[in-house]
């Protein structure tokens, strides 16, 4: 009888590898797998076989470690061959111990990468699987294993210099490292880092977990990108005795990357996918439906924006955005929204027009826009070279995280230095999709993915190319708290919940063509716009393109007609005459 990947141990997997990935392929084993997003790191057992779905973080320097290594017994004198792979320490008996120098030995590298909980990730989102009750290992149990494994670990396991980094060409040590006073809370093992320094997220995550990933393969994977491992974790405890050591006492970058396994568990990976959340749909399931759960949808958000079906049809095109080409400078796709002109009487509206949002994006971040907030966060990650890692910022997001950015607490003030440069960072992001990380003597540009909502009173100071000056009905301002009410009981539904989250998930990443017969019509107005009005220009078609392409999908089209071509016309036009007049 196969044995089931919760049941596989190290050895198990060694002896038949290519029967466990064979395994592997089918997505009903890999749920039966427990996943750490389900429980406590106390509900897990050292060497179990789990899941972990995160942001790939940052990637250490490679490690050597023993892929395998020669043990001599000391009551026989015998040797033998043993398995470093998937393991952070020799496996030893009390009559044994590893012949560190033998010349049969093998080294080999792994790569390390630091794995978090997906930033902004919206509990609707998560995955909701919990661990089988007989694979299940309760805290008191955890804890009675613990210190008997410590116990043994004193006598029976014989630590092995298999981390050893491999050295880089040159090391630039700065005094940059934002480690603090000790914050753990067992003052007898004083530590100089902090816990949110290890965990080191990019916004606040109170159950969120961080892995050290120990890679054995080669995948084509990059930093900020969403990805499953599968793997055997390791809680040893001697990796909290090495972490509370003297020698690292006064080490940052040694706490920083050895930090105890309560906190930051390893996970050998043994396979690694990229992004896949069983909630959201292939985009060619949503068109048959795309329609009527586009009708429920506008309802809802034009009641939310005061009765303005204008601005609740350029919100939806929002909400399905994303980059689907890079060109040059350009990246086409994402739709940028600024939305203005809301009655001041609701002072809760940003904030309840984003509860709303979170029930039906998967990410989604709202940050206020305040001059302390532009004057003191760190928005983009910086290199921390005396720590050796890279220190996140608030923007460190993976791909279709909506930011929303609330500006009706800003004030007017002096914009420091850091300021200025926090402003340049999110009008690159909200142009050109790209952010520039701090590496100190340099900087290096990441491509990203993420729309971006600007709620303001008026018009940004924040340069957005898509301004809606909201045109609220009166009635529906006079019972606005109602309509809000009625809206959180009509998304009650579950089932027409579901249907708007997967429409507006799944159709970020529908393929889409433009009609040949639509060029023509395309390039017409393109010449009768232009002699209409001189400044509107390329950049001008290239946005309108764009409307008109996700006006489409919303509808479930997945190419665009001269009819919509027309329709997304007239929107823009409408768009634009609610501007107001220059002088």
């Amino acid at each position: 009888m196969a044995v089931k990947p919760s049941d596989w141990t190290v050895d198990y997997f060694l002896t038949n590898e290519a029967e466990c990935l064979r395994i592997l392929e089918d997505v009903v084993a890999l749920r039966e797998i427990p996943s750490l997003e389900s429980a406590p790191l106390d509900y897990f057992k050292d060497g179990q076989l789990v899941r972990f779905q995160g942001m790939l973080q940052d990637m250490y320097d490679p490690e050597y470690y023993f892929k395998s290594y020669q043990v001599v017994d000391t009551a026989t004198g015998e040797n033998s061959s043993r398995c470093g792979m998937y393991l952070d320490g020799a496996r030893c008996q009390p009559h044994e111990h590893v012949l560190v120098n033998s010349n049969s030995n093998e080294t080999a590298e792994r790569q390390t990468w630091i794995v978090i909980s997906i930033p902004g990730l919206n509990d609707w989102a998560k995955e909701s699987s919990s661990i089988p009750k007989d694979q299940m290992v309760t805290p008191a149990e955890s804890n009675m294993k613990e210190r008997s494994k410590r116990s043994l670990d004193e006598t029976h396991d014989e630590p092995m210099d298999c981390s050893e980094p491999v050295k880089k060409k040159e090391k630039v040590v700065t005094n940059d490292c934002d480690a603090g006073p000790s914050q753990s809370q067992n003052s007898e093992t004083p530590r100089i880092v902090s816990q949110d320094h290890i965990l080191n997220f990019p916004i606040p995550n109170k159950n969120g977990k961080a892995c050290i990933i120990k890679v054995y393969k080669e995948y084509p994977v990059k930093l900020n990108e969403v990805i499953d491992i599968v793997g055997f974790i390791s809680l040893d405890p001697n990796l909290s005795e090495i972490h509370d050591s003297e020698e690292m006492a006064n080490d940052p970058e040694c706490q920083t990357h050895h930090p105890p396994a309560s906190i930051v568990p390893r996970l050998h990976a043994i396979k690694i996918l990229k992004e896949n959340n069983p909630r959201i749909p292939e985009a060619s399931s949503i068109f048959s439906k795309a329609a009527s759960v586009r009708d429920d949808l506008r309802m809802v958000l034009s009641q939310l924006l005061f009765g303005d079906e204008i601005a609740a049809d350029y919100m939806i095109c929002h909400l399905i955005s994303s980059v689907y080409l890079r060109k040059d400078c350009l990246s086409l796709g994402v739709y940028p929204l600024n939305i203005t002109n809301f009655p001041k009487k609701y002072a809760s509206f940003t904030k309840d027009l984003y509860e709303i949002l979170k029930q039906i994006i998967a990410k989604s971040h709202l940050l206020d826009i305040t001059l302390e907030n532009l004057n003191d966060l760190n928005l983009v990650p910086k290199k921390d070279y005396e720590c050796n890692r890279l220190t996140s910022g608030v923007l460190q997001l993976s791909k279709n995280t909506h930011l929303v950015l609330d500006e009706t607490n800003l004030t007017t003030g002096e914009v420091s230095t850091f300021g200025r440069q926090n402003y340049g960072v999110i009008t690159d992001l909200i142009q050109f999709q790209k952010l520039a990380y701090d590496f100190k003597f340099y900087t290096m540009e990441y491509e990203t993915d993420i729309p971006v909502l600007i709620l303001s009173e008026f018009k940004s100071f924040i340069p957005c190319p898509n301004r809606v000056v909201l045109r609220p009905d009166p009635e529906t301002v006079n019972v606005y708290p109602q309509v809000l009410e009625a809206a959180k009981q009509f998304l009650k539904d579950e089932t027409r919940l579901n249907d708007i989250r997967q429409y507006v998930n799944s159709l970020k990443n529908a393929k889409f063509d433009f009609a040949k017969e639509t060029a023509k019509v395309i390039q017409d107005d393109f010449v009768r716009l232009r002699q209409a009005d001189k400044s509107f220009s390329a950049d001008n078609l290239h946005s309108l393109m764009v409307l008109s392409r996700l006006m489409s999908l919303s509808h479930g089209l997945n190419s665009l007609e001269p009819e919509m071509w027309k329709r997304s016309l007239e929107m823009e036009m409408e768009r634009i005459s609610r501007l107001p007049k220059r002088n």
